[in-house]
């Protein structure tokens, strides 16, 4: 593996232009270890002697009083120590052998006892974990103790804040900037408590309803996040960059503004470089409303139904090249469209999915089922969030906060452990300015504690009834293990690292366990002096075509408000704004969708914090630059945060490569692996195959009703 954190700078680039600390052993000319090092990196500000100091006190398990990950640069999200020791429990990536339950050489080592017993040890505090702890007390009592533990320097898992604060040039004033580094929003809450999945046999919950209620959520009354935004009358566009791997020589283009008909789309294509024969096809996809390309394949009498049952059959790319006759080239105009919401592109990805999705080339002569009526009555085969996208249910409305999930994921922490929001517990709205001492999260004497930067890597389930559990875990800093006990452990990670973890656990649970595999990506965030660049080239989003560049987009954040607490943040190019560069890291050409999951993987292993800055400067000098504008990393770019999550969502069952989802709920493997074992109870989206925070919730509060009383 690369050692990716904290890089040296770029040559060229002034060794201050960042904020995050580098590989060097020496900070502000004091020599420091690595656990320094890793506490400089999460405490902005932080000089090298203070950093030394407090690395030498880190065993005592309290954080110090400057540690604030959400200011974190470099790599954040799952940092190398994190990605070394799953990789000890579950193994390198296997893109041929994706379902093995093998795992890696474990970690085998003394511990230490700490002499610490709990009522329950929750093993991640991501917000499945947090709602664990949350339903734990509601079950147990108030008074119940908890240590949650979590390898991440922050806690929330995949809900984690970015948080810039750039001065601006114009007045000299500080400019917060906010923006998740990892899950996104509310996703159709409308939906939360109803009975879901493709036979309709996954259980209604309310566990999410009653959680955002707890918190004091009001989605029908939420903040207003109706900013200025990036004003029209600079006149920025979206680009589409073909780049000269693929095409021969670069080409920007605009993205499409002519009219969405047959004409307007072939003057569209005609501005590509594409080949004849592949315009033509994307004008056939996107505008054909005549032609049954079912009916001219397999001829006419099949039932919407059967229809609908074929497509669950077949790859969006073999829809499009095998009945709408495209050819390979122009596949390449939908590759990455479903990396955002499936995890995978076209060839991984159904047609069934891609069809209750939205995508183009499904016309109402093809005489398919109403996807509203298909996802209230369920259909086998059809993936969850296809459904979900469709289902009916309450009038409640999606919502997002700035930094994401993060903010729920801190008003939760705020009320399990009050004193580590010391200006009162947040709201749904001060919550994006609320102020965190994570000094205060792992205090003794408090019923709930939450200890960071730790990796569990074995847990001893009780013998007898009665028994307590024995939890090691391994400081991801110093590197010190220790061990503590509990009544009862809630195992709120990730399956296949549950699976070799937990001890005892037999053969097939292990290995319904280990069948999925998390999907990668990448959400990465920079902070920038100013956005003339942008604003001379007149571009605000960027996206390539084919399948040589690594980055799936790259936009700006400028103009953004959350009630009257937040922003409006500047939308001048002078001034301040974030760039956004994200991608899910997959195998463009490979199948299973597991497969091409673990080929991402290889990637992210493979790339340095220099290959990931170098890669995105690239893309935007391409574009950019050949456009009028001047862009200048080392001049525009104050600070860089990327989120890299090699182990990311919860993969989603499809029909393409999952069978069990023609079947009932409770025979999917991820169902059966979430049994609970003695004292040991799972949750995590994983449990449920599902990577949103209602699920995660849902699992969180039902693990807690697996545990013994």
């Amino acid at each position: 593996m690369s050692d990716n954190e904290h890089q040296q700078p770029p040559p060229g680039r002034p060794a201050g232009r960042r904020k995050g600390i580098t590989r060097r052993q020496f900070l502000d000319g004091v020599a420091i270890s690595g656990a320094g090092l890793a506490f400089a990196a999460a405490s902005p500000g932080m000089t090298g002697a203070e950093a030394a100091t407090l690395a030498r006190r880190s065993a005592s398990g309290a954080l110090p009083s400057g540690y604030y990950p959400p200011r974190s640069t470099g790599i954040t999200g799952e940092p190398d120590a994190v990605i070394q020791r799953v990789i000890q429990v579950d193994g390198l990536p296997q893109p041929t052998d994706v379902h093995s339950a093998v795992g890696g050489p474990g970690i085998k080592r003394p511990s230490k006892n700490v002499k610490e017993t709990y009522d329950c040890v929750i093993v991640g505090a991501g917000v499945s974990g947090l709602a664990a702890a949350k339903y734990y007390r509601d079950r147990f009592g108030a008074s119940s103790t908890i240590l949650l533990l979590d390898p991440l320097a922050d806690f929330g898992g995949h809900a984690h804040r970015n948080e810039f604060h750039v001065e601006d040039a114009t007045n000299g004033a500080d400019v917060m900037m906010l923006r998740n580094g990892g899950a996104v929003n509310f996703d159709s809450p409308n939906t939360w408590g109803s009975t879901s999945g493709a036979q309709l046999d996954v259980p209604p919950s309310q566990a999410a309803l009653d959680l955002i209620n707890y918190l004091g959520v009001d989605l029908k009354a939420f903040p207003s996040t109706q900013g200025p935004g990036l004003p029209s009358s600079y006149g920025l566009t979206n680009r589409l960059l073909f780049p000269k791997e693929d095409w021969g020589a670069d080409t920007v283009q605009r993205t499409r503004f002519e009219p969405n008909t047959a004409a307007g789309w072939t003057a569209y294509v005609a501005r590509l470089p594409y080949s004849q024969a592949a315009k033509d096809a994307i004008v056939r996809i996107q505008t054909d409303t005549t032609t049954d390309w079912i009916a001219a394949k397999h001829g006419p009498g099949m039932t919407p139904a059967q229809r609908l049952h074929l497509l669950t059959t077949i790859s969006y790319t073999g829809w499009l090249t095998d009945y709408l006759g495209a050819p390979a080239e122009a596949v390449v105009e939908y590759q990455r469209g479903s990396h955002g919401l499936l995890g995978a592109g076209a060839q991984c990805t159904s047609a069934a999915d891609n069809y209750m999705l939205g995508r183009p080339g499904f016309s109402a002569a093809n005489l398919l089922p109403d996807p509203e009526e298909v996802a209230n009555t369920g259909f086998p085969g059809l993936g969850r969030t296809p459904q979900m996208d469709n289902q009916t249910g309450t009038d409640l409305p999606g919502r997002a906060w700035p930094d994401g999930n993060a903010s729920p994921a801190r008003m939760l922490v705020s009320r399990l452990i009050p004193a580590s929001f010391p200006d009162g517990t947040p709201d749904q709205e001060n919550v994006v300015t609320a102020r965190c001492d994570y000094s205060q999260l792992d205090r003794p004497g408090q019923p709930v504690r939450l200890r960071l930067n730790s990796f569990v890597y074995q847990v001893k389930p009780a013998e007898r009834r009665g028994d307590l559990a024995k939890v090691e875990y391994e400081d991801t800093v110093t590197g010190a293990a220790s061990f503590v006990h509990a009544t009862h452990v809630v195992m709120a990670c990730w399956n296949r690292v549950t699976a070799q973890v937990v001890k005892g656990l037999g053969t097939q649970q292990v290995a319904d366990l280990c069948y999925a595999r998390k999907v990668p990506l990448i959400y990465g965030r920079a902070s920038l002096n100013n956005w003339r660049a942008f604003a001379d080239a007149r571009v605000s989003n960027i996206s390539p075509r084919g399948n040589s560049l690594f980055w799936d987009s790259i936009s700006l954040t400028v103009g953004s408000r959350f009630g009257s607490v937040y922003g409006p943040t500047p939308n001048t190019p002078s001034q301040p704004a974030v760039l956004n560069f994200q991608v899910v890291a997959t195998g463009h050409t490979t199948t299973p969708q597991l497969g091409a999951y673990e080929v991402g993987r290889q990637k992210l292993l493979g790339m340095s914090l220099a290959d990931l800055e170098s890669s995105l400067y690239d893309m935007i000098g391409r574009v950019v630059n050949t456009q009028g504008g001047d862009f200048d990393p080392e001049r525009d770019i104050d600070e860089l945060m990327v989120n890299r999550w090699n182990y990311g969502y919860a993969h989603e069952l499809t029909s393409l490569w999952d069978p069990s989802l023609y079947g009932a709920y409770a025979d999917q493997p991820q169902r059966r692996g979430k049994a609970p074992f003695r004292n040991v109870a799972i949750a995590n989206a994983d449990s449920q195959g599902f990577a949103y925070f209602h699920s995660a919730v849902q699992e969180g509060y039902r693990a807690v009703n697996d545990l013994p009383a």
